[in-house]
């Protein structure tokens, strides 16, 4: 079901797009445990696709699998980097590291320590997937998890990318 829904809010292009905000400086952790600001995560002209998750919902882990391989797959390439935010990991670090070294995850993985990077972004509840465009603004926001359908997901992110690069008024309406 969440499937589903999921693919749908993709489908509806206005209930994607949000209005444009930024990335705030909150501190977030490395897996070393070293500080990062929030805003430094990202490299000025790039896109990017940032998943927030919990590292014991089997559900936002099958997420970052799957998205790993089409991001590989088809965003790599494009320049689109891809941002794991670990929003659960407060006193679980030791865990949290094995767990992710084992994946052998590409994409970089932070650690919101205190929550506060969720909740400056309006993020719900995880798993939570938010596209950024190459000004680092908020083009594009879903709750819920991908499965199954990556390729469909990734041709929309490059469809989002694409409409938030066009001067208003140029928007086209059908994903390509």
């Amino acid at each position: 079901m969440k499937t589903i829904l999921f693919l749908l809010l993709l489908i509806i292009q206005p209930g994607w797009i949000a209005a444009q905000s930024f990335i705030p400086g909150i501190e977030l952790r490395n897996l070393n445990g070293e500080s990062y600001s929030s805003d430094q995560l990202l490299n000025p002209d790039q896109a990017c696709v940032i998943i927030f998750w919990n590292s014991y919902n089997p559900k936002c882990c099958d997420n970052l699998e799957n998205m790993q391989a089409a991001w590989i797959n088809q965003l790599k390439d494009r320049g689109v980097k891809l941002v794991a935010i670990c929003v659960d990991c407060k006193g679980t670090w030791s865990y949290v590291k094995p767990f992710v070294n084992g994946k052998a995850w590409e994409f970089d993985i932070f650690i919101d320590v205190n929550g506060d990077f969720k909740r400056a972004m309006g993020v719900p509840d995880a798993p939570y997937t938010m596209l950024l465009d190459k000004n680092q603004n908020v083009v594009c926001r879903s709750s819920g998890y991908c499965s199954g359908n990556e390729e469909f997901v990734c041709r929309k992110i490059l469809h989002c990318l694409d409409e938030a690069e066009r001067p208003r008024g140029m928007q086209a309406n059908a994903v390509k």
